[in-house]
C-alpha cells in the first residue's frame, strides 16, 4: 500500500460520528462548506470555519524509526459551532455555543482513537466570538480537533 494521510478518513470519520451522535440530534453538521440557502439556527461545521483566511486542516509529517514504518503524522481540524439565535438574548446564543462545543468533546471521548484510525484525537485551542446581528445573537466558537496518528502505508 502507498504512503497516505489519515487526515481524509480521520474527517469523514468525524462528521459520520457527529451526524449520529444524540448529542446533536437537532444540530445542523456540515461536512466542510456545503451549498445551501439554509441558515440554520445551530450547526456544526468539520473541516470548515467559514473564515477564508484560515486553513481548515494543518498537518506534519515525521519519521518515525528506520524500519520503513509508517510516519508519524499530527494534525488539526478546524471546526465551528455556531448558534443564532431569533431574539437578542447573548446569554442564551453564547451558552448553547458551549453545550454544542462540550458536547463535541464527549463524542470524542468516546471514541478517541476514531475507529482505530488514530492514536488519539481531543478537543484543542478554540476561539469564541459572539455578535447581534439582524436575526438575533449570534455566537460562534472555532474549535480545533488535535490527532495524533501514523500514517497508512
Amino acid at each position: 500500500m502507498p504512503w497516505s494521510s489519515r487526515v481524509p478518513d480521520a474527517i469523514d470519520f468525524i462528521v459520520d460520528t457527529f451526524k449520529v451522535a444524540p448529542e446533536f440530534t437537532d444540530v445542523t453538521v456540515w461536512d466542510g462548506p456545503e451549498v445551501s440557502k439554509a441558515t440554520p439556527q445551530e450547526m456544526l461545521t468539520v473541516a470548515f470555519t467559514g473564515d477564508d483566511n484560515d486553513s481548515d486542516v494543518e498537518s506534519t509529517s515525521t519519521a518515525e524509526g528506520l524500519g520503513g514504518i509508517p510516519d508519524r503524522e499530527t494534525f488539526t481540524i478546524r471546526c465551528a459551532a455556531a448558534v443564532l439565535k431569533g431574539s437578542t438574548d447573548m446569554r442564551v446564543a453564547r451558552r448553547r455555543a458551549y453545550q454544542l462545543y462540550s458536547a463535541a468533546g464527549a463524542v470524542l471521548a468516546r471514541d478517541p482513537k476514531l475507529g482505530g484510525l488514530v492514536l488519539r484525537a481531543r478537543l484543542g485551542s478554540h476561539t469564541f466570538k459572539q455578535a447581534q446581528t439582524d436575526r438575533g445573537a449570534q455566537a460562534l466558537i472555532v474549535f480545533s480537533i488535535d490527532c495524533d496518528s501514523f500514517t497508512a502505508r
